[in-house]
């Protein structure tokens, strides 16, 4: 049965003692073969264990000096309350100077000793006082739920085959006009080509929402001359969200029951990337290299 490091102890500083108090050469051995038969280890482990045996747990020694700056607990609940309840960090800086002006309006009352705890308590301090009262506020609530990676887990990653035939393979995009910063809003083009035919058809929209992008898109399959049977995008959440997967796999005419995919990087990308390199360079080409912005 395997003994706790605590049992082990025990047992050591028990056999420690035998093993320092024995005579003979005959009785160390013993000892040595019982402490190798009940901690199951190496018998010169176990001369070394019982050499220098643990030293015994200590016990936990009691505070016997009182709690610093006792006096000025109450003054510093009252500015913390005052403040709207902020954590040490911000209120260290003016803990002093709002008491004073506290009391300067009599809510309440300084002394020279509440002055001195005030002006000389540190930060950590502080911070540990703090966690000792009770804040009215809620608790900010972080929720675990990430709706994207959820929604990512039910797109598949797939990709079109590399001897693909059947025209409707969408492959969309956007194409940023952000004059080389990539900072505020500005202007896009989304862009959507067959990678089997290379039929390329062009939007612009002024931001990346889901609902533009979406927009845009309809408008644009609405006009596809071959009947789409499948959306290729990347993982960015103008495109994998619910609007965009609502769309792709509710029945209708323009695209029913779609395949809404995230690209993969396989040996599939050389089409595509022929197709999507000649509609990227069209698409600068005629659109000059600046920030079109609202």
């Amino acid at each position: 049965m395997k003994m706790s490091m605590k049992t082990r102890r025990e047992v050591l500083l028990v056999l420690s003692e035998r093993y320092r108090q024995a005579k003979t050469r005959a009785e160390k051995s013993a000892i040595l073969d019982e402490t190798v038969a009940l901690l199951n280890c190496h018998r010169k482990h176990a001369i070394r264990a019982l050499g220098s045996p643990p030293k015994s747990a200590l016990t936990q020694r009691k505070r016997h000096r009182p709690l610093a700056y006792q006096a000025s607990l109450p003054i510093i609940y009252r500015v913390w309350e005052a403040l709207d309840y902020p954590c040490a960090e911000r209120l260290h800086p003016v803990l002093l100077e709002t008491a004073r002006l506290l009391a300067s309006h009599g809510h309440l009352t300084l002394d020279e000793t509440v002055c001195t705890e005030l002006q000389t308590i540190s930060r950590a301090t502080l911070a540990r006082r703090l966690a000792s009262f009770r804040s009215p506020k809620a608790k900010p609530v972080v929720s675990k739920r990430k709706p994207l990676a959820a929604l990512r887990a039910e797109v598949p990653m797939l990709s079109y085959a590399w001897n693909e035939s059947r025209p409707g393979a969408l492959e969309i995009d956007l194409v940023e006009h952000n004059g080389g910063s990539s900072l505020g809003h500005f202007a896009y083009t989304l862009t959507v080509v067959d990678v089997v035919t290379g039929y390329t058809r062009r939007r612009a929209l002024l931001g990346k929402s889901q609902r533009a992008v979406l927009q845009e898109l309809t408008f644009i399959v609405s006009q596809w001359p071959h009947k789409p049977w499948g959306v290729h995008t990347d993982n960015g959440p103008e495109f994998l969200n619910a609007h965009l997967k609502a769309f792709c796999t509710s029945a209708g005419p323009s695209l029913p029951a779609a395949a809404l995919t995230a690209k993969t990087t396989t040996h599939t990308w050389n089409r595509k990337t022929v197709c999507w390199f000649a509609n990227w360079s069209a698409t600068n080409a005629m659109i000059p290299r600046s920030k079109f912005s609202g």
